[in-house]
C-alpha cells in the first residue's frame, strides 16, 4: 500500500505541474478573453460559487445558456457572442421580407411612374399645340370682331379651359416627378440597407469563426 500511495502522490503532483504548464500557456498565447468579454458590454459575466460561469443580458435580463464548458471563460464568452449572433441573424431576417416587399412596391411604382410621366409629357405637348392653334385662330378672327363675336368668344372659352387643362396637367406632371424621386431616394436608402445588412451578417460569420478557430485552440 505504501508503493501505491507513493506511485499516487507523483503521479497527482506530475498532473497538477502539467496542468499549470497547459494554464499558463493557455494564458500568455491564448486569445485576450477579458477584451473579448470588454467587447460585450451588452452581457454581463459572472463566476459562482461552483466555479460556473452564468451569463446575463442585460437588456432583456434573460440568461444565456452556457452549455459547453460552464467553468470555462472562453466557453461563456463563445455562448454570449452566439447569442448575440443569432440575435443580429434574427433580426437581419426579419428586415429582409419588408425590404423585398418594399423593393418590389417600389419596383413598382417606378415603374408606373415612368408610363404615367411619358403619358403626362405627351398630353402636355398635345395640348400645348391645340393652345397654339387655338391662339392662331383667336388671331386671324380678331379682324371681324362684330361678325365672329361670338365665335370668337366661343374659341375663348376653349382656349381658357385648355389652358386650366395645362397648369393642371403640368401641376400633376410635377407632383409625379416629385413622387418619382422620392422613390428613387427610398430605392437608394433600401439598397443601402440591404449593403449594411450583407456586411453585418459577413462580419459575424467571420467573427463567429474566429472565436471558434480560438476556443478550438485553447481546448488543445
Amino acid at each position: 500500500m505504501t508503493k501505491v500511495a507513493k506511485c499516487l502522490v507523483v503521479f497527482v503532483v506530475g498532473a497538477s505541474f502539467a496542468f499549470l504548464g497547459f494554464a499558463w500557456v493557455s494564458m500568455m498565447g491564448g486569445p485576450n478573453w477579458a477584451a473579448e468579454a470588454a467587447a460585450l458590454p451588452g452581457y454581463e459575466f459572472i463566476k459562482g460559487d461552483d466555479g460556473r460561469w452564468k451569463v446575463t443580458d442585460r437588456a432583456s435580463g434573460q440568461a444565456v445558456n452556457v452549455a459547453a464548458s460552464p467553468t470555462v471563460f472562453a466557453s461563456a464568452i463563445l455562448a454570449a457572442r452566439k447569442d448575440l449572433s443569432d440575435k443580429q441573424e434574427a433580426e437581419a431576417k426579419n428586415l429582409a421580407t419588408p425590404t423585398a416587399n418594399y423593393k418590389k412596391k417600389l419596383d413598382e411604382a417606378k415603374k408606373f411612374n415612368e408610363i404615367d410621366v411619358k403619358a403626362m409629357e405627351a398630353r402636355v405637348q398635345q395640348l400645348d399645340t391645340q393652345l397654339q392653334d387655338l391662339n392662331a385662330k383667336i388671331l386671324q378672327l380678331s379682324g371681324d370682331v362684330v361678325k365672329r363675336s361670338q365665335e370668337a368668344q366661343l374659341i375663348r372659352s376653349e382656349a381658357t379651359k385648355r389652358r386650366e387643362d395645362v397648369f393642371r396637367l403640368t401641376r400633376e406632371l410635377s407632383e409625379i416627378r416629385t413622387d418619382h424621386a422620392r422613390s428613387e431616394e427610398l430605392e437608394r436608402k433600401l439598397r443601402d440597407q440591404l449593403v449594411r445588412l450583407d456586411g453585418v451578417i459577413a462580419s459575424l460569420e467571420s467573427r463567429n469563426k474566429q472565436l471558434h478557430d480560438a476556443l478550438d485552440h485553447a481546448s488543445r
